[in-house]
């Protein structure tokens, strides 16, 4: 997660006079794709919403004419006073043009259900995280110039954009990553990768964080408060009298248990439920 500095190319300080007037030229795309490349969470881009809506609308509207104009030739050829025409074999076909628009319908088609299914899948994917957002602007004040303004001016739509490989987070880790301090942690900090086509320093103020060193954590928390939550309410219940009493307890319990799996999981609600209940 690169952090933002005050000093416009302080990042290239490593670099020599030239690099630094030049940054277009030494770093340019080899060097911003290899930043993209070096963690999931950077690989963001654009779906296109819009435009994708746009050119399914235009594809839509080619085939609709032309499924009108089938229509049409198949309306005319079962009309009384017409010539005998066989309409119910395609080896007998004697009209070349409902031939001809069959096979156009065909490619529209293909092309319209491909970019149908397509769009819906990147219709389901959520929108990339805002501190991802926040590590590539960051990155892009850090190189100025490196990657011309008007061709980095896609992360200005923040609502159009998805990761390319999502994680699977947790309300709870999702929360915890607001905070900056959280994701820098020294604990979570590693080395950069090792990629030969990085081609000047990573700058200080770039942080990689061990996605493995963190889950563990989070891992072993989770289940800590978990084994609390199954072993606290037996004690609790042995020294609480009364029936009420003890139906408050296991009431409140099985609520933070319910809330804890909930907050801390990637449990659908039907299957918090069930664990739960277990």
């Amino acid at each position: 997660m690169p952090t933002k500095n005050s000093q416009s190319g302080t990042c290239l300080q490593t670099l020599g006079r030239e690099e630094i007037e030049k940054p277009w030229k030494y770093i340019g795309y080899r060097g911003f794709s290899a930043f993209l490349a070096s963690d999931d969470d950077f690989l963001i881009f654009r779906r296109f919403s819009t435009l994708n809506a746009r050119v399914l609308l235009f594809l839509q509207d080619q085939i609709s004419t032309l499924e009108s104009e089938l229509n049409e030739i198949d309306r005319k050829h079962a009309e009384k006073d017409a010539v005998d025409i066989h309409n119910g074999s395609f080896r007998q076909e004697s009209d070349p043009r409902r031939t001809e628009l069959i096979l156009d319908i065909h490619q529209l088609l293909k092309e319209y259900n491909e970019l149908l299914i397509q769009h819906s899948h990147l219709r389901s994917r959520a929108p990339a995280m805002k501190k991802d957002v926040e590590s590539l602007e960051n990155w892009f004040h850090n190189t100025q110039n490196a990657i011309l303004d008007e061709e980095a001016a896609y992360i200005k739509h923040p609502h159009d954009l998805i990761p390319l490989n999502p994680k699977a987070r947790t309300p709870l880790r999702r929360l915890l990553e607001r905070s900056t301090h959280f994701r820098v942690w020294r604990w979570w900090k590693k080395g950069p990768p090792n990629d030969p086509n990085v081609i000047y320093p990573y700058p200080d103020n770039l942080h990689y964080t061990s996605e493995k060193r963190m889950e563990m954590c989070m891992g072993i928390t989770i289940t800590v408060l978990g084994m609390i939550m199954l072993i606290v309410p037996l004690w609790v219940l042995a020294v609480t009298h009364g029936t009420m009493a003890r139906l408050g307890v296991i009431t409140g319990f099985i609520m933070f248990f319910l809330a804890l799996v909930a907050f801390a999981t990637v449990a659908r609600p039907f299957e918090s439920l069930a664990a739960t209940a277990a």
